[in-house]
């Protein structure tokens, strides 16, 4: 869990270095190979950032789900049978 809240609280950072990334790579005057690392790098930013953002709807699903209750769907009223 430790790795985790770390990867929420670099979010930003790495959202920003992502920023970076493309628009660097959407300089002209790079070579094959620099836009080629430049790529690589902001892939593992990238997943990096999909990482926290899924963490994060994960616990505020389970946040939501907590604020539900019971499903009362399956609750049947008091002193009635469900027939």
């Amino acid at each position: 869990m430790a790795a985790t809240n770390a990867k929420l609280k670099n979010f930003e950072s790495n959202y920003a270095t992502l920023e970076k990334l493309v628009q660097d790579l959407e300089s002209p005057d790079l070579t094959l190979a620099q836009s080629l690392d430049l790529f690589e790098k902001a892939i593992k930013v990238s997943q990096s950032c999909e990482s926290a953002l899924e963490y994060a709807r994960q616990r505020a699903q389970v946040l939501a789900d907590m604020q539900k209750g019971p499903d009362t769907d399956t609750l049947t009223e008091e002193g009635t049978l469900d027939l």
